[in-house]
């Protein structure tokens, strides 16, 4: 399926501006464009292939693409895919034309692509950008050009390039500024779906708590406990190790207690290596890889964020203020039925269920590069603080204690 992408200019984006114009006065004939090949890796990304890519996205008019650098970007970031900032040249004066954009193309390792397969990722985001992305109160990257193919689970997205902003490596971790910032923009989000899961665009969108979802989910994490325990075993003290094992047997029961409460729509990936933020140290952010986006519940981005993130003394520190901080947003989107108290309680049983992301991605997703493996070792460690910090063992349920 190709996307002619439908967005919005944002205010004072000229670029922008330019490009929905176009849209708006440019007739579209899908039999017309020539569709362009799935690449399989970025050799496959020509000047020639860019240049049917943006034509049959709609996002290129009369400027014929000269040549195309690509630059891998991804290593060690984008672990379930491979991403890619490809410069564009023209052979005419292309001033309203993007000098750059991002194309992220499926993972060249094939457990890491059966893991996306199984858990539907590279549809969920393909679908994320297709039917969300123009309503969600989040700034994310412009859709240029999609395809997906739903056979062999292959995709691409061209999309915008936000190198006008900033970014925290997740290795180093969050200050408490730039933390306080990316909660107080999810809460944005949640507000807006607040227990509205079942109206347009939400409705029908991927439940990440599922019935299916959740057998799915608790055979995949129990199929990667070994093989995490292998790579990163050092750093689970014993009793974290026997916590990750219960949390095995429980997680279908824990995730059912976590969708009683209340559903928002949900990143469910954010942490620190997704986000950008304003270069001029404003409330200005964006978000991609909305792999596992879908109805959850929302505290779970910010129990994932918060101790993914932010170094374990600076959460610390912060922690109970920017929960507050998230409640009082959440309130002034006119979410009214859901209490301070309600709110830190959710945080922490979420907390217990960062476990799913930990476990998996430790032990299915490609950690050969070092950068990878110092992003997983952060990771694992900050987490399983966090959890204790938090005494998020009070959530197990007691079915899962031996």
């Amino acid at each position: 399926m190709i996307i002619r992408p439908f967005i919005l200019p944002r205010a004072g984006c000229p670029h922008q501006c330019r490009q929905f114009l176009r849209f708006l006065l440019t007739p579209y004939n899908r039999t017309m464009a020539t569709v362009p090949q799935i690449p399989t890796t970025a050799t496959d990304i020509t000047a020639g292939w860019m240049q049917q890519a943006l034509t049959a996205g709609g996002s290129i008019v009369g400027s014929a693409i000269a040549a195309v650098d690509v630059e891998n970007i991804g290593a060690g970031v984008g672990m379930v895919g491979t991403i890619l900032r490809c410069h564009l040249s023209y052979e005419d004066d292309a001033l309203a034309m993007p000098g750059s954009v991002i194309v992220k193309l499926h993972s060249s390792h094939p457990e890491t692509v059966q893991t996306a397969r199984r858990l539907r990722l590279y549809a969920r985001e393909y679908a994320f950008y297709r039917e969300m992305a123009p309503h969600v109160p989040l700034r994310s990257p412009a859709l240029l050009y999609g395809d997906f193919d739903d056979h062999d689970h292959r995709f691409v997205l061209v999309l915008e390039d936000l190198r006008g902003m900033t970014r925290v490596d997740q290795i180093d971790g969050a200050g408490a500024a730039p933390a306080k910032t990316a909660v107080r923009a999810i809460a944005r989000m949640h507000g807006r779906y607040w227990n509205r899961v079942d109206r347009p665009p939400v409705s029908g969108f991927h439940e990440s708590a599922s019935p299916e979802r959740r057998r799915l989910v608790q055979h995949v994490y129990q199929a990667s406990l070994p093989a995490a325990f292998e790579r990163m075993g050092s750093l689970f003290p014993d009793r974290m190790r026997r916590l990750a094992e219960a949390y095995g047997r429980g997680l279908v029961e824990h995730t059912d207690a976590v969708a009683a409460g209340p559903l928002t729509f949900s990143h469910g990936d954010f942490r620190l290596d997704n986000m950008f933020f304003g270069a001029d140290g404003s409330d200005e952010f964006a978000v991609v890889d909305w792999q596992v986006c879908g109805v959850r519940s929302g505290l779970y981005d910010v129990a994932y964020f918060l101790s993914s993130s932010v170094p374990v003394e600076i959460r610390r520190q912060i922690e109970a203020d920017a929960v507050e901080e998230y409640h009082r947003v959440l309130v002034s989107t006119e979410v009214t039925d859901f209490t301070h108290e309600a709110c830190w309680r959710s945080y922490r049983q979420n907390m217990l269920g960062c476990f799913q992301t930990l476990i998996i991605a430790s032990g299915q997703l490609d950690l050969s590069s070092q950068r990878s493996r110092q992003l997983a070792e952060a990771f694992v460690t900050r987490t399983l603080t966090a959890i204790d910090d938090l005494d998020a063992e009070e959530f197990l349920p007691a079915s899962a204690i031996p």
